[in-house]
């Protein structure tokens, strides 16, 4: 297979995955019950979000790195922004947690992006 198939093939399922958690998200937001169990209503809302947003910033860092390699690309770039993105994700959907359970402050903030961004260094030397 050539590289520009496999990243068509990358791409497309992203977005896939983009449509079809905004279209579950919405559907779990207006047609469920939350009040019959809470913990897996917030699980499935949470996890729909999740990949709504990480799969959407996915192609969206993907995009810059196109243009700054100058469109000379691989697939390990694509994997690259798909690992960042799911990596700043759950730190955006942490520190949500971190509020709606009272325990958010700028050092647990600042302590979990630290744990987050030697998570990606480890990643990047593993890969490298």
């Amino acid at each position: 297979m050539s590289k520009t198939l496999k990243i068509r093939i990358y791409i497309i399922t992203l977005i896939i995955i983009f449509i079809t958690s905004i279209i579950s998200a919405l559907l779990l937001f207006f047609y469920m019950n939350i009040e019959s169990n809470i913990k897996v209503s917030y699980a499935t809302m949470w996890t729909a979000t999740f990949l709504s947003i990480s799969s959407f910033l996915t192609l969206i860092i993907f995009f810059f790195k196109n243009i700054y390699y100058r469109w000379d690309i691989y697939i390990r770039n694509l994997s690259s922004s798909l690992r960042q993105w799911v990596l700043m994700t759950s730190f955006i959907l942490w520190n949500i947690v971190f509020m709606a359970t009272w325990v958010f402050s700028y050092k647990t903030s600042l302590l979990l992006f630290f744990v987050i961004f030697f998570i990606e260094l480890i990643f990047q030397s593993m890969w490298d």
